[in-house]
């Protein structure tokens, strides 16, 4: 499964391998015999990732490997088998980054309740410190999956699942979500530039609060914090894209799936009930694998769904809340100079619902398939119908997905609901700040 190019699909009707029949131990327990091919590639694969850096393990796929070289780049690199000394550098490093971020957010707090009421310049000061903290919580979690490989794990165990053939018919879905990466990464360095010159000549940005440069006293040394935050803000991209590329392929490889199942026919291969049968039995297999995969998505990005979404809505409502407010006599330049946030604070919302939004979808949709193919259960077979009825049973699996830390499995339903509530509060702070 490492290699670039591979044969057909393990579910290929060309190529089902040939099975033995059960043996019935008892009335309780069935033992299916496995390939010995299949054990001989699983032991393969244990044997090399027992031997294999975690460096080599990104290289399974050279897209993957490319937005995560890009966490070397910003010394974010704490593997295990890394000198223990750069691991303690990069430590450091990041603890000092994020404590000055913090400070800046707990400074921007007292600030914004010891000053007089004004909509736009709280509302602006909220957006962009929860996007700080955003930040600043995303390097802590891109710091902990590279201290415990899990990126590069769970993408093993989608190509063991099923030798990664969603992924890469669907190549070119990525690649344009690595180049949205490239962009946004890009976006984020020039507005940054941008505010260190105005913060450099003395401009204030659009609705900023003026005092918040003197976080140190001179606004000069308002430089540190923007590379502070720059440096987080990077990495809250960096993390964003691991999130989308992993979901994203774990949703092709289930795609991929439901076209499998949608294409079982009763051709020259499946005659015979019995190579029907096993063919079912075959895809529960692969659909068991490609469920420890979601399993393992969600305990890994669970908690930081959590907390991007917690944290996004009241971001993505305030910073609307300036583009909707009545115009004033400056209103143009102070929104264009606040439309980057605005549009960082909406990306950033629909990019962390619309892929688990997609995979549960997705995950749904094969027992519809399942049960829409004709081909299985007409004419009425006794050994197919009971084959597929288990088959059934086993897709009812209503709570795969990432979930919001246990509390609700994202869903378009879900994010229907968020929305809807989101718009309620956006009417309700506008009318708030019309008021005298």
């Amino acid at each position: 499964f490492l290699a670039a190019d591979r044969g057909a699909m393990p579910c290929d009707i060309g190529e089902l391998p040939k099975k033995e029949k059960p043996v019935i131990v008892d009335h309780t327990t069935t033992i299916i015999a496995i390939n010995a091919d299949e054990e001989d590639a699983h032991d393969d694969a244990d044997e090399c990732s027992e031997h294999s850096g975690p460096e080599d393990d990104y290289k399974i796929d050279k897209l993957f490997y490319r937005i995560c070289f890009f966490c070397f780049i910003l010394g974010v690199n704490f593997y295990r088998k890394r000198c223990p000394k750069m691991r303690t550098l990069s430590m450091i490093m990041i603890v000092a980054i994020c404590c000055i971020n913090l400070y800046f957010i707990g400074f921007a707090a007292v600030l914004t309740v010891s000053k007089p009421f004004e909509p736009e310049r709280i509302a602006m000061t909220i957006s962009y410190c929860t996007w700080v903290f955003q930040a600043t919580c995303s390097t802590f979690f891109l710091a902990w999956w590279q201290y415990t490989s899990q990126p590069c794990k769970l993408l093993k165990l989608m190509y063991e699942a099923h030798n990664g053939v969603g992924i890469h018919h669907n190549r070119k879905k990525l690649l344009s979500i690595m180049n949205q990466f490239y962009l946004v990464i890009a976006m984020t360095v020039i507005y940054y530039a941008g505010l260190m010159v105005a913060n450099f000549i003395g401009l204030d940005v659009g609705y900023a609060d003026a005092d918040l440069p003197k976080v140190f006293g001179d606004r000069r040394f308002f430089l540190i914090v923007q590379f502070a935050n720059l440096y987080c803000i990077l990495c809250w991209g960096v993390a964003l894209f691991i999130f989308s590329l992993l979901v994203h392929s774990a949703n092709y490889e289930f795609d991929y799936y439901n076209d499998q199942v949608r294409s079982i026919k009763c051709n020259l291969e499946y005659q015979s009930d019995e190579a029907l049968c096993n063919y079912l039995q075959k895809l529960i297999k692969v659909h068991n694998r490609l469920t420890e995969c979601v399993k393992r998505l969600d305990m890994m990005f669970h908690r930081y769904a959590f907390v991007m979404i917690a944290t996004i809505i009241p971001t993505t409502i305030f910073s609307l809340f300036m583009v909707f407010r009545e115009p004033k006599s400056s209103f143009c330049f102070e929104l264009l100079l606040s439309c980057p946030l605005v549009f960082f604070c909406v990306f950033s919302f629909f990019a962390l619902v619309n892929a688990p939004s997609a995979l549960h979808k997705t995950i749904y949709n094969t027992k519809s398939a399942l049960c829409a193919n004709t081909h299985i259960w007409f004419p009425y077979r006794p050994n197919v119908y009971h084959s597929a009825l288990a088959f059934v049973c086993h897709l009812d699996q209503t709570n795969l997905g990432v979930s919001i830390w246990g509390f609700a499995v994202v869903s378009k339903p879900l994010v229907l609901t968020t929305l809807s509530v989101m718009v309620t509060c956006l009417a309700l702070f506008l009318q708030v700040g019309d008021c005298s």
